[in-house]
């Protein structure tokens, strides 16, 4: 091992190595040795290590484990723990908590978590919704990243919340968007094949998106012609009666999976909206498709009944799809008026 002194005092080489290396104490009394490269490169960063260990009390082995937490923490792996987490206290969520997740990997995943800041957050809110995701989709995917960031404040891993102050997107379902039969036509004549029953069964049955994923043939009764939903958005018990074009789609389907739609893309949201555009359908989601049954139900149906097939929990839901027009209502209260015997 050679050393050279003077104003070189600390910088060393190892026998039969061209690397030049660099010794220093920290103020706790670590002897530190770091192999650098190039002389002149050794003697910057020398330089630079005493004037940390003057002014920060700079010390290796402690800068290398917060580096080593830091990686712990990457929210790759954390988000990794929350699924765990969710797995055994959220099950009934978990596919849709897994979907939000894997939404979020591709821009979050590599980031230290305590290193995503709010402006982050709305930066990727913000792209979500220029790629044609609708606002709904855009707000779970918020909703996630708060409660996975609000664990992660829980298990100590970081001490703030940045998606607290971003806002939250005005959803479209506050404005029912119905597709006629002619966009319907439009739209199946573009789409896929292999979307098409997606498509079918949602506007026969009124499912959500999340649930169609998540539809099991364990619920499905042909015998009897009745749905149950899998993994309602109430979290009760619902179940949909099978009109002709349902029933004959299902029966159709090949049940070769626990799901009717195993090889359903974990990015149909945004490939629906693809496709609708193509058709010249600019304002349509997959949320239009359940639109589209409770609108087409409206006019031959009683309310209490709507609200039943629309699995609706509030009137004020089920008020939105209602038209009633001054025709409507003189036809109702003429209804009292009572007939010739």
């Amino acid at each position: 091992m050679a050393r050279e002194g003077g104003k070189d005092r600390g910088l060393f080489q190892r026998k039969d190595s061209p690397d030049w290396w660099i010794r220093w104490t920290c103020p706790y009394g670590h002897e530190h040795q770091e192999k650098i490269g190039p002389k002149s490169l050794a003697r910057m960063v020398y330089q630079r290590r005493k004037v940390a260990v003057k002014a920060e009390g700079y010390c290796l082995t402690q800068d290398r484990e917060r580096q080593r937490r830091e990686q712990a923490m990457l929210f790759a792996n954390v988000a990794e723990r929350y699924l765990v987490w969710a797995t055994e206290h959220r099950p009934r969520s978990l596919r849709f908590r897994t979907i939000c997740v894997n939404n979020l990997l591709p821009t979050f995943g590599p980031k230290a978590l305590s290193t995503i800041s709010r402006s982050d957050v709305e930066r990727y809110l913000r792209r979500r919704l220029q790629s044609g995701v609708t606002p709904g989709t855009v707000n779970r995917d918020r909703e996630v990243l708060s409660h996975l960031f609000s664990m992660a404040m829980r298990w100590g891993l970081v001490e703030r919340n940045p998606v607290t102050g971003t806002d939250r997107y005005t959803e479209h379902s506050e404005n029912p968007r119905p597709l006629t039969h002619e966009e319907e036509a439009r739209l199946m004549a573009i789409l896929p094949e292999r979307y098409k029953p997606i498509v079918t069964l949602a506007i026969n049955t009124g499912l959500r998106l999340n649930e169609l994923m998540t539809q099991r043939w364990a619920d499905v009764d042909l015998a009897k012609s009745v749905l149950r939903v899998t993994m309602p958005k109430s979290k009760k018990a619902e179940t949909i009666p099978l009109n002709s074009t349902a029933f004959a789609l299902l029966a159709a389907l090949p049940q070769a999976s626990d799901v009717l739609f195993p090889a359903m893309p974990r990015n149909m949201s945004s490939n629906f909206v693809y496709h609708a555009r193509k058709a010249g359908l600019e304002d349509v989601t997959f949320h239009c498709l359940r639109d589209t049954y409770i609108s087409r139900l409206a006019p031959y149906v009683s309310v209490p009944t709507l609200m039943r097939l629309a699995r609706h929990r509030s009137f004020a839901m089920t008020q939105r799809y209602l038209k009633l027009d001054e025709a409507h209502l003189r036809d109702a209260v003429e209804k009292l008026v009572p007939t010739e015997p």
